[in-house]
């Protein structure tokens, strides 16, 4: 029974922290989007630029996960800051607002059924 308790307390391994972050960052940040025009303002706030660089290193952390390797703390660290950071720009600009909404309907919906 110690065993298993253990075994359910226990936190993710890193790299199945970075996998279950690899997934909530494909699932909440809008990858989909197409962005017509030249971009205006900061390149650091470009909304083509940042999607396209955090694609990028999801796709290299996915294709180094199957290949076996096993990301440090401090590589899980800067992954989840990337994310936040360019999630909060791309809310900022609007871009991530109707997600946001579709998330909070989407709680009310559940939250209805188990009333």
């Amino acid at each position: 029974m110690g065993a298993i308790l253990r075994t359910i307390i226990m936190k993710p391994t890193t790299k199945v922290a970075m996998e279950n972050l690899i997934k909530e960052a494909r699932e909440r940040i809008p990858f989909h989007l197409t962005f017509s025009g030249n971009c205006e303002g900061r390149c650091e706030e470009c909304p083509f630029k940042l999607l396209e660089y955090l694609d990028m290193d999801l796709c290299n952390w996915e294709s180094r996960l199957k290949k076996g390797e096993v990301p440090s703390a401090a590589d899980l660290y800067a992954l989840a800051s990337d994310c936040k950071r360019i999630y909060s720009i791309l809310s900022k600009q609007g871009i991530v607002e109707e997600l946001c909404l579709d998330c909070k309907n989407k709680t009310e919906v559940q939250t209805e059924k188990s009333q």
